[in-house]
């Protein structure tokens, strides 16, 4: 951050003297001034311009050092190949600015010859820019289908993962990608997404409430600072399955579900799978309300009462009037359980 607010400083300096060296002569000349001496040198010229501009804009550094982050932060996000596309789609669109102002020159008005092609610029290098990040699968059709699937297993993430219907219904995999338990991109097929569409806007009232919930699964992963993308086949599949299967093989992938049949079928394929119902048994509670079990007391706890003991994975168990047992091994049934980001903690009662 240090280096890159030096740099739009640097920046500040730069424009600021060059439009005083530019700028104040003309004005000189413009009002038929008779200035002193020293504001005809250079230096002073550039020297004023830029603490003019540091005193108009100066307040704008901070703001713009914040865009410029986020701007590195979202390209960080990006694989090569999309900042490859990216960068082509950018030029494009300055070549075409340019042949605009040639144009825009012949016709010889000062505004269209100035302000204009700068305005027409920016505008094409974004657009150039957007369509080559978000169409590159549709570039990639017009190169031979040897040389496009070679280019997408060298740049897609070697831990890519590729969403299945049924775990973006499911929802929970909204709060793993927030967690950050999994890592790589996540590429999400179009027909996942027209199969949830399809799932919305069906008759039935239960099948509609989950393609709704589907979708607003999809918007709320599309709004993290994860690095999510939309692929589409090049060719069609009337199987959700199949395209998976497809996709995972073509881009070296692991696909998240939690559908079995389409685990078994993977597992044939030779597909990694990451069930989301897997996970959420991995990481359940050891421990239940009501489980019984004998554990020692080994310190008092916060209020006067209560004892201490602990699990061998060192879990905090707190156990109502249990201060009188310090140091003896005693059986307790558990009444609750609290977690917390720094771990969890079990509340229990003796068992008389």
């Amino acid at each position: 951050m240090k280096i890159l607010k030096g740099l739009i400083i640097l920046c500040y300096l730069v424009i600021g003297s060059s439009l005083g060296i530019m700028v104040i002569p003309e004005l000189i000349n413009a009002f038929s001034i008779q200035p002193e001496e020293v504001l005809t040198n250079s230096y002073i010229d550039g020297l004023i311009g830029a603490v003019v501009i540091f005193l108009l804009f100066g307040f704008l550094i901070d703001k713009i050092v914040d865009m410029a982050d986020q701007g590195e932060k979202y390209l960080l996000k990006r694989s090569i190949l999309e900042i490859f596309f990216a960068t082509i789609g950018v030029m494009i669109g300055l070549m075409i600015a340019v042949m605009v102002s040639f144009i825009l020159e012949m016709i010889g008005a000062p505004v269209l010859k100035h302000i204009l092609p700068i305005i027409i610029a920016a505008f094409l290098c974004y657009l150039g820019f957007q369509i080559g990040l978000q169409k590159r699968e549709e570039i990639l059709r017009l190169f031979p289908e040897s040389i496009s699937n070679s280019l997408m297993r060298q740049t897609t993430s070697k831990y890519a993962k590729i969403l299945d219907t049924s775990a973006i219904i499911d929802g929970r995999i909204l709060d793993v990608v927030k967690c950050r338990f999994i890592d790589g991109e996540i590429l999400v097929p179009q027909g996942v997404i027209e199969e949830l569409q399809v799932i919305a806007d069906a008759k039935d009232s239960v099948k509609r409430d989950k393609g709704q919930r589907g979708l607003d699964i999809l918007n709320s992963l599309k709004e993290t600072d994860f690095s999510i993308s939309i692929i589409e086949p090049t060719s069609t599949h009337k199987d959700v399955d199949a395209l998976l299967i497809t996709l995972a093989k073509k881009y070296n992938a692991s696909i998240i579900t939690t559908d079995y049949n389409l685990n078994k079928v993977c597992a044939v394929q030779g597909i990694k799978v990451l069930n989301v119902n897997d996970l959420s048994e991995a990481i359940k509670p050891v421990l239940h309300q009501g489980d019984i079990f004998d554990l020692l007391i080994t310190k008092i706890g916060k209020e006067d009462d209560q004892g201490v003991g602990y699990l061998d994975d060192g879990t905090m168990v707190v156990i109502e009037k249990g201060r009188e047992c310090i140091g003896k091994t005693i059986t307790v049934e558990v009444m609750s359980l609290l977690q917390t980001s720094s771990g969890r903690i079990i509340f229990a009662k003796k068992v008389s």
